[in-house]
């Protein structure tokens, strides 16, 4: 009996860690499109080699694989409470399709957490070659997406590229969390921010919808501007709107605006509201309400303007970029004030 046990020690020991990886598909279901279904240990299936082992996760409604992984040499500790396997290779499918290719020097299984991770310099990309993602660890427990974590890079080909610390990807790759976005540069558009979502069409390398919440930064920059935007919360539009909530700060070329709120049209146009102020050379602004088109600035909501020591306040005010002339209307008052007020916007 002793020598039966010795002999079949590691194909025992193998189906007792797939029984464990087969809980690790709970944690992801944050992500669009759930793919995940009730997992059945029953449905689970692993092979043991003299050369390796595969393990397959399958889904016990459907019957269709959701990954697999290939190791060349296996070890369990602590009576199954941690396992690692090495020289690691694994799919993850989606409708019977391949979605991402898997590589990592070494993985590690967790009974307690029930997950299982890839370790060292993990490389993940689809069957296209249009998705490459470089990270220090990969969480496979999610269904059909996966997480990057302790810091990743990112390259999207004909599209951009992301650098971070966590990210989770979905599917067909077209909406990716991150948290500590260290920089994404799309074309024309730059991200950062502490909790950034990203989404592309599908089949295509447009960016579709951008959210930095928490608060980020924005710059746009092309031929004719390099615009900063920070603030809270920022929302990125394919049609070009850029929409900012709280603690905005807005800055294209020598106009600084600041307000609880500011929506930017991709002309150009700005508006704004919530405690604005617009600085422009030796010229301050400020009111509740704010449109500037053309190279004029319209405020409203008990504007008021400063030039050198003189301030002016009205029902409304219009400021001209060009010419740098305030012109209001409605209950006019002058007054002298300090010059060191203009600098504080």
């Amino acid at each position: 009996m002793l020598n039966f046990f010795k002999k079949y020690k590691t194909a025992f020991l193998l189906a007792s860690i797939v029984v464990f990886f087969t809980f690790s598909f709970v944690k992801g279901s944050i992500l669009v499109k759930k793919s995940e279904k009730e997992l059945n240990p029953k449905e689970q299936k692993s092979e043991a080699k003299a050369e390796g082992y595969s393990l397959k996760e399958i889904d016990a409604k459907t019957g269709t694989i959701r990954w697999q992984l290939t190791a060349k040499e296996g070890s369990t500790e602590n009576n199954l409470q941690g396992a690692s396997i090495k020289d690691i290779s694994a799919e993850v499918y989606k409708d019977n399709k391949v979605v991402f290719e898997l590589s990592a020097p070494s993985a590690k299984g967790n009974y307690s957490s029930k997950e299982i991770y890839l370790l060292g310099k993990v490389i993940a990309k689809n069957p296209l070659g249009t998705f490459l993602l470089t990270t220090n660890q990969l969480a496979l427990g999610m269904g059909t997406s996966i997480e990057a974590q302790k810091g990743f890079s990112l390259i999207l080909k004909d599209s951009g590229s992301v650098i971070g610390e966590n990210a989770i990807v979905n599917d067909d790759q077209t909406k990716i969390i991150v948290e500590n976005l260290k920089e994404a540069i799309f074309k024309n558009l730059t991200l950062s921010g502490a909790k950034v979502s990203i989404e592309k069409d599908s089949g295509s390398s447009d960016l579709k919808n951008a959210l930095i919440t928490e608060g980020g930064k924005i710059i746009i920059k092309d031929e004719l501007r390099n615009d900063v935007l920070t603030a809270s919360e920022i929302r990125w539009k394919k049609d070009g709107d850029v929409e900012a909530i709280s603690n905005v700060i807005f800055t294209s070329k020598d106009k600084t605006f600041r307000a609880g709120y500011l929506l930017l049209k991709p002309n150009g146009k700005v508006i704004a509201k919530n405690n604005v102020v617009i600085v422009h050379g030796n010229t301050k602004c400020s009111g509740n309400q704010l449109n500037y088109e053309n190279d004029f600035i319209t405020i409203s909501g008990k504007p008021k303007a400063i030039q050198g020591s003189n301030q002016i306040s009205a029902d409304k005010i219009v400021y001209n970029l060009l010419t740098g002339k305030v012109e209001a209307s409605g209950n006019v008052k002058t007054a002298t004030v300090k010059v060191a007020a203009v600098n504080k916007a």
